[in-house]
């Protein structure tokens, strides 16, 4: 949502526009703008990662506002479904507790803190660490262990 979405102010206050509008549009385009002369991008990836990034903007983008409510940060799931989905997918690499890895604090308080980085991380993964993207799952499933993640400790 860039400048009308979470970083409108603060730190990361940029004024750059989202990308939502590119939602449904054609790669070709995408593509065009990464590679043009604002952007700069053109020879610095290969042609897959400029059509894997294209079709994130144009096909991966969800409705924030209807998974994580703004002012309380909290996820528009079920916790209860979303602890069976963690206890099953996510508990072995993050614990019980959702306090695993040690190197990292605990999932509960980056869940309430920044739920919506949470929720593209689920979505898509954690660049060159093992957690992987869990696209193939319906989106209401992310948001239920989203829900659940904030009910773990904080500490």
């Amino acid at each position: 949502m860039g400048k009308d979405g979470a970083y409108a102010s603060g730190s990361y206050k940029t004024g750059i526009g989202g990308l939502t509008h590119l939602q449904g549009a054609d790669n070709a385009v995408v593509i065009a703008a990464m590679k043009d002369a604002t952007h700069g991008f053109a020879g610095k990836m290969d042609e897959q990662d400029f059509t894997d990034l294209a079709d994130f903007v144009t096909k991966g983008q969800i409705d924030i506002d209807a998974v994580i409510e703004r002012e309380s940060k909290k996820a528009n799931g079920d916790a209860a479904n979303g602890s069976r989905y963690y206890g099953t997918v996510c508990a072995g690499c993050h614990g019980k507790d959702g306090m695993m890895p040690k190197d990292m604090p605990p999932l509960g308080k980056l869940a309430n803190k920044n739920p919506w980085e949470i929720i593209q991380k689920t979505l898509n993964g954690q660049p060159d660490e093992k957690m992987p993207a869990m696209r193939a799952f319906d989106l209401q499933v992310s948001v239920d262990i989203l829900a659940y993640l904030q009910t773990l400790p904080k500490e």
